[in-house]
């Protein structure tokens, strides 16, 4: 044990860090790659703010100088007109010399088209365009505001060439206009001064500073409320358009001049600045496109991206390199020290192994003498194993298996495995049986050093075999003595056992039928019927029984109730068919026999209750002759009036016998009709009218409005309302009130209700009171009733497909139910029920 110890002292003393070392490689390897990375990213969101930050610089510049342009265009203009507008004032200028300095004017101003003088109202007196001169021109058009001091007020971008273009006939370019600037001269006749700055001027120094810029670069020059002048680099725009959308003029005109972005655009995210004029109300926006800030972006970091990429490689193959190496150092001491752990661990199983196992296990020496023995050996020899060992098997079994002893451990015998069966005396003195096997052993010289074995207690096991023997022969001769037919089949429907009750009712040997079929012993109809239920158990499972007529060996024909059922194995696997034929043929003629009797007592009944009813119509007769004449004599009227009473008493009994009678008799039948009820419990409420009014009651018919149609033969359903109502009267107390009430319940049914106020039913009661000739105990105070009322309504509701039944109201009383179906019924049906 000392070696194991050791063993188990030097696995579990290893460090609990052993396998740090790769993980702090791959740790700092992972650490230096993450620095890279996040210093290359912090590296790259400066640029791009640097980078962001010079084109907004750039853009600034350029908007600069537009507006700075812009600015000194229009302005060179305005001083233009007040010149032009002081001299008209002061001299008194023939339309020659007006002509004369127009043109002057023009030629020092290249970026006016013309210029014209317009009274007020749009007629041109004079212009530097001989085609405008004489033209009329509207002055709203080119300034929407009106003039009313000496300002030069600039109006929207104009379409045409001169200003009477808009007058002629013919179509003109898209992009073809100009930009009017209109003064007004103070003169007694207001006249007006307008110059048509031409936009390309404009347009062409913007294209001249954005050709050497970014790409995608726009400019717009705009006034003030957002009317486009002039556009360099965005085609979709339409030049007079209106602005107010950008996102400049909604939230970012508080100050002078700035820059924004970015942001979203004419259909894309830009980059802008913009600067509004100091002398003139205009507002220079130039754009630039954030994706080509973002590519100049992308393209100063080829260098960083670059050396990231080769630094993280680098230090990624280093990295893999080492955790490699340290990887393999760990798996090489891990394994090491698992194996001494799994030998360990074998070594002990083992010995658990040896000690837990039910099997004997042994080893002898070349001679048969025990040399080891597990524990179980104390369990079958009642020994301690210490004892066991010295000792030779062969002077521990019974002395009949002493030679099979002999045989196993005789060294002559070829090498393999031996087997033999022996008893001995067990650890209650009773005899034990034990399948021994043992295997020789032998040296690398092949000389034989002992055997190992192996045994194993099969008492209990041939105990079971014994027992399970006699249950078969007990099963067989069961099978052999039973009455009925019973026959095995497997899952082909071919035949496995039969008994002698299934010889002698088929007709058939046994040695003549197993083996085969049911195709090869029946008729083909018989056995496709039979092998289709077979089919059927098969798919379902479990036992089925039907009923066949089959026909004897001696020509008879029999009928025969068939019980299958499905055998099965402990793997709840189908092995077979279990048939069990039972000759029913006396049962179902008796059967018949009984019902032919119960007909012919209903019908007997009925003809006897036709019979009694012709007396009791005299009796009745000559008790009500007899009241009428025997009024002189109090006491012979009153025995006439106790005759005439039971004779009433006698008929109702002899009308509800008829009725039950024909109600289970086939002699009676329903004829169902479509009919409304609401109108047949009405007519029966106006037949009990005078009823009610004896016992001073109320009937209350809530029926609703919607028709309560049903198949109902219509005087059986009456006389059910009718003997319910009758009861409810009968047994209410003066001055109290019964409800009807009906209505659908659910899709396929309606609901009818008679309720009362009278002393209710006992719980117990509530279902007897529908039995014949039964009444309950709290109406049961002599005032006469067969008790077969209920019970023939609900044996009439009940051949309708409903049915009735009682409850308590909870403030006394009671309520019938009555429910029928709306549907599923015929115009005539048998009445033939129980």
């Amino acid at each position: 044990m000392q070696p194991f110890a050791m063993k188990r002292f030097f696995s579990t003393a290893q460090p609990a860090f052993l396998g740090q070392p790769s993980r702090k490689v791959l740790a700092t390897g992972l650490l230096l790659i993450l620095a890279v990375l996040v210093g290359t990213a912090g590296l790259m969101w400066l640029e791009f703010g640097r980078t962001k930050a010079r084109d907004q610089r750039h853009l600034e510049l350029l908007v600069s100088a537009m507006e700075a342009h812009a600015s000194h265009t229009f302005d060179n203009a305005r001083l233009a007109l007040d010149s032009l507008a002081k001299s008209l004032v002061q001299e008194n200028s023939t339309p020659e010399q007006l002509q004369a300095q127009l043109s002057y004017r023009l030629q020092s101003l290249p970026f006016l088209r013309s210029i014209a003088i317009v009274n007020a109202q749009g007629l041109v007196l004079t212009s530097s365009t001989a085609s405008d001169r004489g033209g009329k021109v509207d002055l709203q058009r080119l300034t929407p505001a009106p003039i009313t001091d000496e300002r030069v007020a600039i109006g929207p971008w104009v379409k045409g060439r001169t200003l009477t273009d808009h007058a002629r006939a013919g179509a003109m370019p898209a992009n073809l206009g100009f930009i009017p600037m209109v003064r007004r001269i103070p003169l007694p006749t207001p006249l007006f001064l307008v110059a048509q700055i031409n936009p390309d001027t404009l347009a062409s120094y913007q294209m001249q500073l954005t050709d050497a810029g970014t790409a995608g670069t726009q400019v717009l020059l705009v006034l003030d409320n957002g009317t486009l002048l002039t556009q360099v680099g965005n085609d979709t725009l339409r030049l007079g358009s209106s602005l107010r959308t950008h996102p400049m003029f909604q939230d970012m005109q508080q100050a002078r001049k700035g820059t924004y972005g970015p942001v979203q655009s004419f259909q894309s995210r830009n980059l802008g600045a913009w600067r509004a004029s100091s002398t003139q109300p205009l507002l220079t926006i130039v754009e630039q496109p954030y994706q080509a800030t973002r590519q100049q972006w992308l393209a100063s970091l080829r260098g960083p991206l670059l050396f990231m990429a080769v630094a993280t490689i680098l230090i990624g193959f280093m990295t893999l390199i080492s955790w490699r190496s340290a990887r393999a150092r760990e798996t090489a001491q891990r394994e090491r020290d698992e194996a001494q752990r799994e030998i360990i661990r074998r070594e002990q199983e083992l010995s658990v192994l040896f000690k837990s196992v039910q099997t004997l296990i042994f080893r002898t020496d070349a001679q048969g003498v025990i040399r080891f023995v597990n524990a179980r050996w104390h369990a079958i020899a009642n020994q301690p194993t210490e004892m066991a060992r010295g000792k030779r098997l062969r002077d521990m079994v019974h002395a009949e298996s002493r030679e099979r002893i002999d045989a196993l451990f005789d060294a002559t015998e070829p090498a393999g495995v031996r087997l033999a069966q022996v008893r001995l005396t067990g650890l209650s003195g009773e005899t034990r049986a034990l399948d021994i096997s043992v295997v020789p052993l032998h040296d690398r010289s092949g000389q034989l050093r002992g055997f190992a074995g192996s045994a194993v207690d099969v008492t209990a096991l041939l105990a079971a075999q014994d027992n399970l023997q006699e249950q078969l022969a007990f099963t067989n001769l069961v099978l052999e003595c039973n009455p009925l037919p019973i026959c095995m089949t497997d899952l082909q429907g071919r035949f496995l056992s039969v008994n002698p009750a299934w010889e002698n009712f088929m007709g058939l040997p046994r040695h003549k039928v197993l083996g085969l079929s049911n195709s090869d012993l029946l008729p083909p109809q018989e056995a496709h019927a039979y092998n289709a239920y077979n089919e059927q158990l098969l798919r379902e499972g479990g036992q089925m029984r039907y009923e066949e007529r089959m026909r004897r060996p001696d020509g008879s024909y029999r009928d025969v109730q068939v019980t299958k059922v499905l055998v099965t194995s402990h793997q709840n696997l189908p092995v077979g068919i279990l048939s069990v034929k039972m000759d029913i043929t006396e049962f179902l003629a008796a059967r018949d026999l009984a019902e032919e009797a119960s007909r012919s007592k209903s019908e007997f009944v009925a003809n006897i209750s036709h019979e009694l009813r012709t007396p009791l119509q005299s009796i009745l007769g000559f008790s009500e002759l007899g009241v009428v004449r025997g009024r002189q004599h109090e006491k012979l009227a009153a025995m006439f009036s106790d005759i005439h009473d039971a004779g009433q008493r006698m008929l109702v009994l002899v009308n509800d016998l008829l009725d039950i009678a024909k109600i289970e008799s086939t002699v009676g039948a329903f004829h169902f009709e479509r009919n409304d009820v609401r109108e047949l419990i009405e007519d029966v409420a106006a037949e009990l009218e005078l009823l009610l009014e004896r016992k001073r009651l109320r009937l209350e018919l809530q029926l609703g409005r919607i028709p309560l149609v049903v198949k109902v033969d219509p005087s059986r359903f009456q006389q059910v309302v009718r003997n319910v109502l009758a009861n409810a009267v009968k047994f209410s107390p003066e001055d109290r009130s019964i409800q009807i009430t009906a209505g659908v319940s659910g899709e396929d049914s309606i609901h009818i209700q008679v309720r009362d106020q009278g002393p209710g039913i006992p719980p117990a009661e509530l279902e007897t009171i529908f039995q014949a000739f039964v009444q309950s105990s709290q109406t049961r105070d002599g005032s006469g009733g067969t008790g077969l009322g209920l019970a023939i309504c609900r044996k009439i509701i009940t051949a309708h497909g409903g049915h009735i039944h009682a409850t308590n109201a909870p403030g006394g009383g009671t309520v019938f139910h009555i429910v029928l179906p709306t549907a599923g019924y015929t115009d005539t049906m048998p009445a033939a029920l129980s």
